[in-house]
Formats: structure tokens, sequence, C-alpha cells
């Protein structure tokens, strides 16, 4: 499984496609915003002949969803989110204004994601963890036979999402976070929504918001 990051917008939020040995490919919070952005992943596609399969949401912030109706559109596919943040892709547009930035809304989701569920993609296992408190429906992916968790902006490198936004609640974020270090090992990699990747281990070191959980 090929691993690709994208770091697009004016927020730098990172978006992530993973590409099969066959060329099956699934996209992860398309954040794609201007033609430049949109340009260099169809560039990718094209050169490395994969093949997108779905778009997978781990909340639908307005950063996370600028890029979701034109791939959305240009490929053909469908995407999944948790019903929870039907309430915050519904008002995308209104913060898109809000913040000065065009927003095409994007497609409404083929079928909500599972807490709990588990994935396949080209047989490797996804676990679908729910994960609130940054957004109402928050997931994050977990790949354990790679130990990779996408955690979209759950947890950052030194840091946590925030918890301020409308929605957002500090004491369940804090409870995410506790579930979440007491089921995956250390060694786990973090692909945050925002900034570089980092360890488990390494943010229950020295991340600030992590002491004492």
């Amino acid at each position: 499984m090929q691993l690709h990051r994208f770091t697009v917008n004016p927020y730098q939020e990172n978006t992530y496609l993973l590409v099969a040995s066959d060329g099956q490919a699934w996209l992860i919070d398309p954040g794609f915003y201007s033609a430049h952005e949109r340009q260099a992943f169809a560039a990718l596609l094209q050169r490395t002949g994969a093949r997108l399969s779905a778009i997978y949401l781990t909340h639908t912030h307005i950063d996370h969803v600028l890029g979701v109706a034109w791939a959305a559109k240009s490929y053909g596919v469908p995407i999944y989110y948790h019903e929870a943040d039907s309430v915050v892709y519904a008002h995308a547009a209104e913060w898109a204004t809000l913040m000065g930035l065009s927003y095409e809304p994007g497609p409404l989701a083929q079928r909500y994601l599972q807490p709990g569920e588990t994935l396949s993609w080209d047989g490797q296992t996804v676990e679908v963890l729910f994960v609130p408190g940054h957004s109402p429906g928050h997931v994050a992916y977990y790949l354990p036979q790679v130990e990779w968790l996408f955690s979209g902006d759950l947890l950052f490198q030194g840091s946590i999402g925030n918890y301020q936004l409308p929605l957002a609640d500090y004491d369940t974020i804090m409870d995410s976070l506790q579930k979440l270090i007491s089921q995956l090992p250390d060694t786990t990699h973090i692909w945050p929504g925002h900034g570089e990747p980092t360890t488990l281990g390494a943010e229950k070191a020295n991340n600030p918001f992590l002491q004492g959980l």
C-alpha cells in the first residue's frame, strides 16, 4: 500500500491518498482548493495509474471538504462519513462564506460510517474509530497491519484538535484521546489532519494534552 500526502488549501490541511498494488485507491479528507492543487492530484493518479474508489472523511469541517465536490464529480466516486457530522457538513457553505472561501457543496454520504465497523481496502483491514470532540461525528481510520492511524483533527504533533468550535467539546475530545491511547500501540504512526506525522508513543511522552491520561 502506497501512501501519498498533499498539504493543501489556506489551512495547510493534509489530504491522503492510499494506493493498493493493483492501483485501486482511497482518498481521505480531500481539501484541494486551488486549480494547481487539483491538477497535482490528477497528475499523480495519471502517473501512477491509480483508480480512485471512494472518499472517506474523518469529519466535515470546511478545510477538509473543500475538494469533495470536485473529487466526487471528477472521478465518479461515493463519499462516506459519520452521520453525526451531517449537521456540520450541511453548514459548510456558511463557514466558507465567513472565511472568504469559495465552496461547492459536495454530495451526501452514500451511507454513514458506523463506529467500530471494519473496512477492507485491497485486503488491508481498516478500523473505523469513533473519536468525537473536535466535531460530533469525528472518526479516525486505523490500519492495524501497518499500524497507521489517520487521526484527522483529533491528535496532532504536540497538540490536539480545536475544542472551542461550535459543536466541539473539551471533555468529549479528552475521552476520545484516552480511549485511543489505551487501545493502540505506542508504535502507531499518526497521520494528522494538519502538521507533520508522529507516533502515538512520542505524543504520550511529549504532548502536554496527553499527560495524565
